[in-house]
């Protein structure tokens, strides 16, 4: 597996990645009500072209160049994206991505780290040295459902 930048030809295949994390590995911790309102439906690629603009982009990929999963930093520390390939799940991706992210971060000199994790990514990023600060419950497209506003100080 290797981490490198997001390019705009990236695009296509992260909507796709993205609407399969979500209604498929979404299902491991929320109802599928839960998850259609969270991804109705696959998301615009330029939607995330757009994103890239402003924030460090990062993909991980197979020797092939398959996709396995992306994630993004904000330039505040907010980590707004981490997926990872439904059955990639548990096998290492995010923990990679998650390294090059704080590692972006720290190079930036970000004195800490936040994020919305669903319960599928609090146990990564509880690994992680992030504290549990609040639980959000909210209502996204007319269902309830819930994250947890999360972060971890890098620089004392």
């Amino acid at each position: 597996m290797r981490i490198r930048r997001f390019r705009p030809d990236d695009a296509d295949a992260i909507a796709d990645l993205f609407h399969a994390s979500v209604r498929q590995g979404g299902l491991r911790h929320y109802t599928a009500e839960q998850v259609a309102a969270w991804s109705p439906a696959r998301p615009d690629p330029a939607r995330f072209v757009a994103k890239a603009a402003d924030r460090v982009f990062l993909l991980a990929e197979d020797d092939d160049g398959t996709l396995l999963g992306y994630g993004d930093l904000e330039p505040d520390g907010h980590i707004d994206h981490l997926f990872c390939r439904p059955d990639r799940i548990g096998t290492g991706v995010g923990h990679a991505l998650y390294g090059a992210i704080e590692a972006a971060a720290r190079e930036a000199a970000l004195p800490r780290l936040y994020v919305e994790a669903s319960d599928s990514a609090l146990p990564l990023f509880e690994r992680h040295g992030f504290r549990v600060d609040s639980r959000n419950d909210m209502v996204l497209n007319g269902v309830a459902i819930h994250n947890f506003r999360m972060s971890k100080a890098l620089q004392s």
